[in-house]
């Protein structure tokens, strides 16, 4: 409880007193799931409080006069006899008698977490709201008075027609806060049962697609234990489906890179180069279009390169590559590979230089791993020490990549797993690179799938249940549906990513039924159902206002993002070379940061708000190097580090303004920075 008080503050967490206590047993109707300090969806729940029943919902406001204070703890009288006692970190400033509201945040387990609403709510409305409630001849019920108070909010006339017309609109969606339907209703946004739930839980800042991604992949694990320990002989085929649907999806930059190493043993310094899709292309396939000079392709950096450019480099830092070349340019003309004689000759040598310096330096997929740790040479310095201080350089992740079991096993689970693999039909190589980490997700999962229809029920259900199994194939679906930042220098890459998404969201909100017959899981199809609408909703606030999630991949975490643009419509086409965007960061080292970006031209200025002091340290001291690397792309780079004093709010700042209407591609710079 301390930790949320930390982490949520004004916030006020109750755990009930005689009047109103909480357990589990007094708990009437449960519409939620899971814990977590960020709640995953809008949840409603019905509580027993002496001889009445209660029932909050997420962004329920709720209203009362303090009776009590004492210390940090506070009692709050609800005017219906129920009574709230809890602990609130700066209980000083409220007086007995004096009116307070509060904002229930998050329903979990035995813990109501309300938030005290600002400044800005209107306490003082009270009397407004039950006269226009009077005049109206309608009854004063916590929802009519909950609707009124929206109205108001929203700037919308009381007057009885709209009070009734307000009523009968917010009985259509009665599992949804009367706020949300109000809000939409003035917005002029089309409603459905699924988009008012989703906007609602934009609203209250729960919509974060990354944080659902996790209650989607443990309840991946639920259904697996299950299904192992209760029907193993379903194991071998839920298994393998299972698997196969993770699979499907392309290999990282990070993971081509590493292929890519592996099938040029000794060659470390060979660059890999990939398709517009994101693909790596193969030193084959190169040869093979060697004529196309007008394919491009892009470096591991994501920077553009011809063919005829990358086999030059690829010449120039492997003899074997180099020596096939020549064979080729030798049989068919250096013409027709798009290449002189003199290069080739150039490469030749340059091949043989590099053999004798690949034991002292980094490999591809090194240095795109370092690529932003290395963006100049004066700011190394600067990062490795930031690496230190944060901690980050003891995590057993920091060695590998996020595709590799490295990453999403410890040392300990590894050998745990190591063990286990031993009663399967694994080839001793593979248990080996997975005792120490560099096998990936990806090898592994595939040689298992080939191997569970050869195992016994037995067998099957024991591997499917176990944990680290259960932990790789969370890892590799959260590869498949988040983006490091160079992948999302990649023309497409977002949509891309969002139709994955859609498309395995899809699968597993009917996985249970196509596997078992019938849909017994209803935990992973809400989810995944959810998280679905969740996508549709954003191409709706799209027609709106420009907006994207971003499920980011950094060194040993994800992070959830948000980028809205700003700049308005009109003002676009007047001047479509000034931009105006923020993007909002949620991030497990710095916290959340919020980035307001403004590019006119090749100026660009950024403004970074935080109210982590150890966040805001560090970004001075590394600053330069930021500013280094924006330049080197072309921009004029300027900053400013600011306290936080407010959270984005998507509704309020975005949702409600006047924001422009065009394609995403625009804004691309705005990934890039």
């Amino acid at each position: 409880m301390n930790d949320e008080l930390t982490i949520y503050k004004p916030y006020f967490c109750i755990w009930g007193d005689r009047n109103m206590a909480i357990a589990g047993s007094n708990m009437v109707n449960n519409n939620g799931a899971g814990n977590g300090a960020v709640p995953q969806t809008s949840r409603s729940r019905t509580y027993r409080t002496g001889n009445t029943t209660m029932s909050l919902h997420e962004g329920q406001i709720l209203k009362g006069v303090v009776t009590d204070v004492h210390g940090n703890r506070i009692t709050l009288d609800m005017g219906d006899g129920a009574t709230f006692t809890g602990e609130l970190e700066d209980a000083g400033r409220y007086s007995i008698g004096q009116k307070a509201g509060f904002k229930v945040y998050d329903l979990s387990d035995n813990t109501i977490t309300l938030k005290a609403y600002g400044d800005n709510y209107l306490l003082g409305m009270d009397d407004t709201v039950e006269q226009a409630l009077e005049e109206a001849s309608l009854p004063k019920t916590p929802r009519n008075l909950s609707i009124v108070e929206s109205l108001l909010e929203n700037g919308q006339s009381i007057s009885k027609d709209s009070i009734m017309n307000a009523i009968r609109l917010t009985s259509k969606f009665p599992d949804v806060g009367v706020d949300a339907v109000i809000t939409m209703d003035r917005l002029k946004m089309s409603m459905s049962e699924e988009s008012v739930k989703q906007f609602e839980q934009y609203k209250n800042q729960s919509h974060q697609l990354l944080y659902k991604m996790d209650s989607l992949t443990d309840s991946i694990g639920e259904m697996l234990t299950s299904i192992g320990e209760k029907v193993p002989r379903m194991a071998e085929r839920v298994g393998t489906e299972l698997i196969g649907l993770a699979l499907d999806s392309q290999l990282t930059m990070d993971e081509s890179a590493l292929m890519h190493e592996r099938t040029l043993p000794g060659e470390a310094e060979v660059p890999a180069f990939f398709d517009a899709e994101g693909k790596a292309v193969s030193v084959d396939m190169l040869l093979k279009l060697s004529a196309e000079e007008e394919l491009m392709l892009s470096d591991a950096g994501g920077n553009p390169v011809s063919v005829r450019e990358a086999l030059k480099q690829l010449g120039e830092a492997s003899p074997e590559i180099a020596a096939r070349i020549t064979e080729l340019a030798d049989d068919n003309g250096a013409e027709s590979m798009g290449l002189t004689e003199e290069e080739i000759a150039a490469m030749s040598s340059a091949g043989d230089e590099a053999v004798d310096e690949q034991a002292s330096q980094g490999g591809a997929l090194g240095r795109m791993r370092d690529i932003f740790n290395n963006l100049t040479d004066s700011a190394a310095g600067a990062i490795r020490n930031a690496v230190a201080q944060s901690g980050i350089a003891g995590d057993y992740r920091t060695p590998f990549i996020h595709e590799q079991v490295g990453y999403s096993l410890s040392p300990e689970e590894r050998a745990e797993f190591s063990k286990l693999l031993d009663e399967y039909p694994i080839s001793e190589d593979l248990k080996k690179s997975v005792a120490d980490g560099t096998a990936t997700n990806r090898e592994l999962l595939s040689e298992l799938q080939k191997q569970l229809p050869k195992m016994s029920d037995e067998l099957a259900g024991r591997l499917i249940s176990d944990k680290n199994f259960q932990r790789l194939i969370k890892s590799q679906f959260m590869t498949n549906w988040t983006l490091s930042p160079e992948e999302m220098k990649q023309d497409g890459a977002m949509q891309r990513i969002y139709e994955k998404m859609s498309t395995q969201f899809s699968a597993l909100e009917h996985f249970s039924e196509t596997a078992l017959g019938k849909d017994i899981f209803q935990d992973l199809s809400n989810t995944a159902k959810d998280m679905n609408q969740n996508l549709d909703f954003m191409k709706t606030l799209n027609e709106t206002f420009q907006y994207m999630q971003l499920p980011i991949k950094l060194q040993n975490q994800n992070a959830h993002g948000d980028l809205y643009v700003m700049t308005r419509k009109e003002n676009l086409r007047k001047n479509p070379d000034k931009l105006k965007a923020v993007l909002h960061l949620e991030m497990d080292h710095l916290g959340t940061l919020d980035i307001h970006i403004t590019k006119e031209n090749t100026a660009v200025t950024a403004a970074f708000y935080t109210d982590n002091e150890k966040t805001e340290a560090l970004f001075k001291r590394n600053m330069d190097m930021l500013k280094d690397a924006i330049n080197e792309q072309g921009f004029a780079f300027q900053s400013t580090m600011n306290p936080k004093e407010k959270d984005v709010d998507i509704v309020k700042d975005f949702i409600g303004a006047d924001a422009p209407v065009g394609d995403m591609k625009r804004y691309s710079f705005d990934l890039r920075a």
